[in-house]
């Protein structure tokens, strides 16, 4: 799956409800064969990817999460959960953990979360 094909099923997937109290910046760097990075703020129930130059960013995000595009693509298809692939290294999660885990029921509702 194409990384950008990758962001935007993101984008339908996003779940409003589910990130209504959440006000986090988020960088996702997708690795791989046409990979890339972006920012992703969720604040208010809303949700914005902004891509980014990993070697040129401005602050720092309250959490980073870098995955392989093989990987996420596993993990969108419901053949990983983001769990799994978190406690065996195939999702690399950097900052507060509690942050990454309230993008499950954002992004994968249905999916157990990551503990």
């Amino acid at each position: 799956m194409p990384t950008e094909n990758a962001i935007e099923e993101l984008r339908k997937r996003f779940n409003p409800d589910a990130a209504r109290n959440i006000a986090a910046t988020y960088l996702i760097s997708i690795q791989g064969q046409n990979g890339g990075t972006w920012l992703t703020k969720i604040a208010d129930g809303k949700c914005e990817f902004i891509a980014q130059d990993s070697n040129q960013l401005t602050f720092e995000p309250d959490c980073k999460i870098s995955v392989t595009s093989e990987d996420l693509e596993m993990i969108m298809d419901g053949r990983l959960t983001a769990m799994t692939a978190a406690l065996s290294g195939m999702l690399a999660i950097e900052g507060e953990l509690g942050l990454a885990m309230q993008l499950v029921p954002i992004f994968f509702e249905g999916q157990a979360p990551f503990i």
